[in-house]
């Protein structure tokens, strides 16, 4: 979890009820490829949405994609747009 994204949570940990309810996705890059690259991120991305109450509308969770041109050229590009178009 990002510095910014902590920040957020700490500070609306009195009005999360305002939050509940909301739609959310998770999208991260990684350029090392390894399966457990983004294991940590998405049990705490997991644990966030069922502390919030936020309905996981999906996961984009990029490995191997440590430049612009890697993620564009990957199969997370269309994943990515496809969660978008359907919201």
């Amino acid at each position: 979890m990002s510095a910014q994204l902590k920040i957020i949570v700490d500070r609306f940990y009195s009005r999360t009820e305002k939050l509940h309810g909301k739609k959310s996705i998770i999208m991260a890059t990684a350029y090392n490829s390894a399966d457990w690259t983004m294991e940590a991120l998405a049990n705490h991305y997991e644990t966030l949405v069922r502390y919030m109450e936020w309905q996981d509308v999906g996961q984009v969770l990029a490995t191997g994609c440590g430049a612009r041109s890697l993620v564009e050229k990957s199969e997370f590009a269309d994943i990515a747009y496809k969660i978008g178009a359907s919201l």
